[in-house]
């Protein structure tokens, strides 16, 4: 669909998410989005109650964005430590390529923390709810416990990664990160389920 016959919401997220990337959230304003996206400011507080409305929605949308990302990197595989790797893979490769968190790292790392960690629409909390379902998809004998545990370590760490990028290829980085979620907490016996079988050696 092009631009200008996309829903007016699209649009303004759209234009929200290149100006930041272009400028930074601290320069961002509505007049800036309203103009890219072809819009008035005042149809554009008919969708968004503020600046700041603006950038969590933007935020929100881009955090499900990855989430669909990895959920269907995940369930090529059927394995549960394959299916989990590609998760990790595509995340690493999501994060990793995000203009605005490169914009951020670039030029506003003060601004990032809080995009990551903070808020229902956090990229931590989209992270976590993907990499639960994944598990619990994947290894439905794990206890709640687990799952959780598991899911937190790994959201965790991939956000860590989102800060601070890796060195190392994503595929490395996902095969290491895989097997030490499943050997240790996922594999780790809860209050009411045993410890599951040691996973298979890395190739």
């Amino acid at each position: 669909m092009p631009a200008t016959e996309a829903p007016a919401q699209e649009r303004l997220l759209d234009a929200a998410l290149e100006v930041a990337a272009l400028h930074g959230l601290s320069r961002l304003s509505v007049g800036d989005v309203a103009k890219r996206a072809g819009l008035s400011r005042q149809t554009l507080y008919k969708h968004f109650t503020s600046r700041e409305d603006l950038v969590a929605q933007t935020v929100l949308r881009e955090a499900g964005r990855m989430v669909e990302g990895i959920i269907a990197a995940a369930e090529v595989h059927e394995d549960p430590l394959d299916s989990l790797e590609a998760a990790i893979v595509r995340a690493l490769e999501l994060l990793r390529g995000h203009p605005l968190l490169d914009r951020l790292l670039a030029t506003e790392p003060e601004a990032l923390l809080p995009l990551l960690v903070e808020g229902s629409g956090s990229v931590l909390d989209a992270v976590e709810l993907v990499a639960r379902q994944m598990l619990e998809a994947r290894l439905p004998e794990l206890g709640e416990e687990q799952a959780r545990a598991g899911a937190d370590l790994l959201s965790r760490m991939l956000v860590s990664y989102a800060a601070r990028p890796p060195a190392q290829d994503p595929a490395v980085v996902a095969r290491v990160l895989s097997h030490a979620v499943v050997a240790g907490v996922v594999a780790a016996p809860g209050p009411e389920h045993p410890a599951l079988p040691t996973p298979r050696p890395a190739p």
